[in-house]
């Protein structure tokens, strides 16, 4: 039968057809040699590898924030007391900026914003005082410090979380076999010489912090630091986040676990140990009484196996330390706490503005007049230094970065013990920005997105986060498929086919024509 007008061999579109039925085909490749013609004034096309390379920029990114805060964290800015990881972290934003995955949050950015110009002004107004000058070296670090808190980043990559904590994890698998490494070697009589003081000029790293002492007084064993973390303390409490991380995971990897507990139990730290019951404890409230009774059970098989060891006694021994003064606990959570409610009492102005920026460290005469051993958290130092209603802006701002529409409630509480109990940090980049990555980099925009969103912490979630929301395939067609371009290097679905809708006229109906005006159409005849 003759092909009638508009057939498959006509362009579609020039015969007659049904617009709601269409069929999807492969995008034909280009023939070997053809160049697409590019429009006078356009920007040349850039070469596959190298768009490859650009879309790794953003997630690459990330890792390097995630190297610096762990294996670098001793290093400075060379000539200054500056962390490397604070323009590690501008670097950060501009690699997601170029890449169009950072987004400024509004609430944080109007929060922080209130904390500067609340800031300045308590400063202002203590430089007019009598007391000592403010230290602006010190109120410059603040201001910028805080600055990549007001960034997020956008959805794309927030998907691939899973992805960044499972880097984290193999980071920290470094971290622990070097700090059981560092304690085997001494146990072996081997006497420990850290290489990073003998070797390395003090314009390059650390020198003021506590970065090896005796797990006790006249010890010749050391706490473990992992050789790379600034204290054993720093240690610890990296180590029971990844602890906690790999149950979040993918708790059935044993190894990884024993690992990540052998490593904080060989760094003598009460921090770490409280940060991990911290994590247990909110996990154990959100996983529900069978997840529950596991873990008490684990922990109590552990906690009797510790108590064995000369750790366990080593660790009782300092569970009621907070009570003593000049001990490491209640230099952590008593101390600061007294000093700073001792000179609000003596000088009403401290409550309103502070005493001025850095003077909680160099005015000793004033806060500290009986030398108590007193290591400050940031809210008690923020308050000592700016009062206590920029302290309370602050606070908001802080806890918005780290609660907010996060990724995981459980690192967000646990960032937060750590930020406001377990250390110094306030000016300390490698804590500050650790908080960030685990909560506030990777939160969403809206509670909604959140609650319907939520990236899942499996291992599933891990392998292919974006296919669940993926709307259904195609139906298969006949021809042959053409392998279009590779998918971004964030989307981890398998390479898909491109395809373009193609309209089709439907096939003539079965059995004899319709008839005209009674008689057949004369090409029938």
């Amino acid at each position: 039968m003759p092909e009638r007008p508009g057939g498959d061999g006509e362009f579609p579109g020039s015969g007659s057809f049904d617009d709601a039925r269409t069929q999807l085909l492969p995008v034909v490749a280009p023939r070997a040699g053809y160049a697409p013609r590019r429009r006078p004034g356009a920007p040349p096309p850039q070469p596959r590898r190298i768009a490859r390379l650009a879309e790794r920029v953003p997630l690459a990114s990330v890792y390097l924030l995630i190297v610096t805060i762990t294996l670098f964290q001793r290093f400075v800015v060379p000539g200054t007391v500056v962390s490397v990881a604070l323009p590690v972290a501008f670097v950060v934003l501009i690699g997601l900026a170029a890449r169009g995955q950072l987004s400024a949050d509004v609430t944080r950015v109007a929060l922080y914003l209130a904390a500067v110009a609340a800031s300045l002004l308590c400063t202002v107004v203590v430089s007019a005082g009598s007391g000592p000058a403010p230290s602006f070296t010190s109120l410059l670090l603040l201001l910028v410090l805080y600055i990549p808190l007001c960034f997020r980043v956008k959805d794309r990559l927030r998907d691939q979380f899973p992805r960044v904590l499972e880097f984290y994890q193999r980071i920290m698998l470094v971290g622990a076999v070097f700090c059981i490494l560092q304690t085997a070697i001494q146990l072996a009589g081997v006497g420990y010489e850290d290489l990073f003081d003998t070797y390395l000029p003090p314009t390059l790293i650390f020198t003021e912090y506590n970065t090896t002492y005796p797990i006790y007084y006249g010890s010749p064993i050391l706490k473990a630091n992992g050789f790379v973390f600034l204290e054993p303390s720093f240690a610890s409490q990296f180590l029971a986040i990844a602890i906690i991380v790999q149950l979040m995971l993918d708790g059935k990897r044993w190894g990884r676990l024993a690992l990540f507990g052998a490593a904080l139990l060989a760094t003598v730290s009460g921090t770490g140990i409280a940060l991990l019951g911290v994590g247990l404890v909110v996990l154990a409230i959100r996983r529900g009484g069978r997840w529950t009774a596991r873990a008490i059970t684990a922990t109590f098989v552990v906690a009797v196996a510790v108590s064995f060891t000369p750790v366990g006694a080593l660790l009782a021994e300092r569970t009621g330390e907070s009570s003593t003064s000049g001990s490491s606990g209640n230099a952590r959570f008593v101390a600061p706490y007294v000093v700073i409610a001792d000179a609000i009492g003596r000088d009403e102005s401290v409550f309103l503005v502070g005493r001025g920026a850095g003077t909680v460290d160099s005015d000793v005469a004033f806060f500290n007049p009986q030398g108590l051993l007193v290591n400050y958290p940031a809210l008690p130092k923020f308050i000592g230094e700016y009062g206590v209603p920029t302290a309370l802006v602050f606070l908001a701002f802080i806890l918005t970065v780290l609660l907010r529409n996060v990724p995981s409630p459980t690192l967000g509480l646990m960032a937060a013990t750590v930020y406001f109990v377990l250390s110094g940090s306030l000016l300390q980049p490698q804590t500050v920005y650790l908080c960030w990555l685990l909560t506030g980099l990777f939160a969403a925009a809206r509670a909604g997105e959140v609650a319907g969103r939520r990236v899942r912490l499996s291992s599933a979630a891990a392998v292919e986060p974006a296919r669940r929301r993926s709307p259904a395939p195609a139906p298969p067609v006949h021809a042959s498929p053409v392998p279009g371009p590779r998918l971004a290097a964030f989307d981890n679905a398998p390479d898909r086919t491109m395809a373009v809708p193609v309209l089709r006229r439907p096939a003539p109906p079965a059995g004899p024509p319709p008839l005209t005006n009674g008689h057949r159409p004369t090409h029938q005849r």
